[in-house]
């Protein structure tokens, strides 16, 4: 299951009952990958097991439930650093805010982050993208884990160069001794590991010697949206893929009892109808032929409709109140530190909204040597993946 992004290739978790989905050009990018001199060995997504059998200590944010190093970053040869979230850009900018997290931490400039996002292949499994949480989990996680693996990394040039580590500055992936001398995280690479697990002992920076983090920069997901690039699912372009189109039924609950599925799969460009029960959908080689099927579909489709939908306006609050919903105490005290001067009561309503999409589902599924790769927008592709499966 993947977001549409554009972003390098990453070592699936290969774990015994794993699903994995990776495209087939990840086989290409795999032996690039260890044949190079990029920092990541093997990516994990949960530690080795342990021969203790105690609980292990709290870990920050999503760093408790994903706690190998690798599975947050990886330091490529080309000189970027590749961060990995399990969290999806959705529009409010978290893209740019975690790899702005990540460079702070690192010690490199901006530019040189790169971030994978909601890829059930490679990024940690962070759950579902809501609630104001991507920061708090995601970021948590990603700020500790970047500190450790640029602790990691100094260490690391501390043996190289032959000085202490507290004697090393860093600025933009370059380490530097008193004297000026210097080695990058590049060249570190093969001999620092990210291939533990995190203890989350590095202090992150203070918010004083924070360089990019409450800053104004160029938000990454809006120029391609503002000027009509590839931002979407509706974007993606495989090769030999067809297009399908739903026929929805008039009213919720309504039954399909008779559709000229012949005529449709007469029209130019129809590849398949398909009918399972009440699911009606075409799919045709290009957009435009399944838009004309599904109205063909639609046209003639035949629906048994019942009084399902609920009452409107006023009643509608009436009606929602009646159902058999479980209340929740928000706040409750069951004493007071002084007697009541005067008591309040009041019946706070709103209307009804519904979390739903402000435009049109789309998904791209491709089969290839026996995987599934699932294109999305979803807010819980790790929950997706196990509904599709």
């Amino acid at each position: 299951m993947r977001l549409t992004q554009s972003d390098r290739a990453r070592h699936p978790a290969r774990r015994p009952g794993d699903a994995v989905m990776s495209a087939a050009r990840d086989v290409s990018r795999r032996v690039f990958l260890e044949t190079s001199g990029a920092l990541l060995i093997g990516f994990a997504l949960a530690p080795q097991a342990a021969l203790s059998q105690d609980r292990p200590a709290a870990l920050p944010g999503s760093l408790n439930t994903n706690r190998m190093l690798d599975a947050w970053l990886r330091i490529d040869p080309n000189g970027t650093v590749t961060i990995f979230t399990g969290k999806i850009e959705l529009g409010q900018g978290i893209g740019t805010a975690l790899a702005q997290i990540a460079a702070d931490e690192l010690d490199v400039n901006l530019e040189r982050i790169q971030i994978v996002s909601g890829d059930t292949a490679r990024t940690p499994n962070e759950g579902l993208t809501a609630g104001s949480l991507s920061m708090e989990q995601s970021g948590t996680a990603l700020r500790f884990a970047c500190a450790e693996a640029r602790d990691v990394l100094v260490s690391a040039a501390a043996a190289k160069l032959g000085v202490p580590a507290a004697d090393l500055k860093v600025s933009d992936g370059a380490v530097r001794t008193p004297s000026g001398e210097a080695v990058t995280y590049w060249v570190l690479a093969g001999s620092a590991d990210l291939k533990r697990e995190a203890t989350a002992k590095a202090p992150p920076k203070p918010a004083s010697e924070r360089r990019w983090v409450g800053r104004s920069v160029v938000r990454r997901d809006i120029p391609k949206k503002f000027t009509g690039g590839a931002a979407y699912v509706q974007d993606v372009r495989l090769p030999g893929m067809v297009f399908g189109r739903v026929v929805r039924p008039p009213s919720a609950g309504a039954r399909l009892v008779s559709v000229d599925e012949a005529a449709v799969r007469r029209m130019p460009g129809v590849v398949i109808v398909v009918r399972n029960g009440d699911f009606l959908a075409v799919a045709a080689t290009r957009e435009e032929q399944a838009i004309r099927a599904r109205e063909a579909l639609k046209t003639s489709a035949r629906w048994k409709e019942t009084a399902s939908l609920p009452p409107a306006d006023g009643a509608l609050y009436t009606y929602l109140m009646s159902l058999p919903v479980p209340g929740q105490t928000v706040a409750e005290k069951t004493a007071v530190t002084a007697a009541p001067t005067k008591t309040l009561e009041a019946l706070y309503t709103r209307p009804y909204q519904c979390h739903a999409s402000m435009g049109p589902s789309c998904a791209v599924a491709q089969w290839q040597d026996g995987k599934l790769i699932v294109w999305t927008h979803s807010q819980g592709v790790f929950l997706l993946r196990a509904e599709l499966a």
